[in-house]
């Protein structure tokens, strides 16, 4: 069953907007979904606070190393030691960045799969931004992310072998 909203039509929507079909769930199963998107909207923001911090967290091992290799005097061997670690943390991080992307992936399916259950409005709300949209942005948030640690990289690579000149 559809309800009309009784109050009037915003700027640039009709009235057909605001036309709602509620879910179709029992109180119980409602709840139920209800619970699932919250968790899921919440691991969502986990994993994109963990994202940013993994790229923090990098960068600040990078600049340890920059600062214990000054501090030790470190010679040619220690430099190629340092060198390597960078180059495996670098890419351990960027593999975990990939990895974070595919979990938020499946936590915007599981929110999709739940939105078919809620209420239109729920939907229409929801489809302001477009999944083509979001995946846009977390892809472009990717590839930033993903540069900022190969070039926190490289500017060890650079200190270190100035370091041993």
């Amino acid at each position: 069953m559809a309800f009309k909203s009784k109050r009037p039509a915003a700027k640039g929507y009709s009235a057909d907007d605001f036309i709602n079909s509620p879910s179709l769930l029992d109180n119980k199963s409602h709840a139920e979904v209800c619970m699932l998107y919250k968790e899921s909207t919440e691991t969502l923001r986990f994993v994109k606070n963990l994202q940013w911090k993994t790229v923090g967290a990098t960068l600040l091992t990078f600049l340890g190393l920059i600062f214990i290799a000054i501090f030790v005097k470190a010679d040619a061997g220690l430099t190629n030691k340092f060198m390597a670690i960078t180059l495996l943390l670098t890419t351990s991080v960027i593999f975990t960045l990939v990895i974070y992307q595919f979990w938020m992936h499946n936590e915007m399916a599981k929110i999709d799969r739940i939105e078919t259950q809620l209420s239109d409005i729920f939907k229409n709300i929801r489809s302001l931004k477009s999944s083509r949209e979001a995946n846009v942005h977390r892809y472009t948030l990717l590839v930033f992310m993903s540069v900022v640690v190969s070039l926190g990289a490289l500017v060890v690579y650079l200190s270190l072998s100035h370091l041993t000149t």
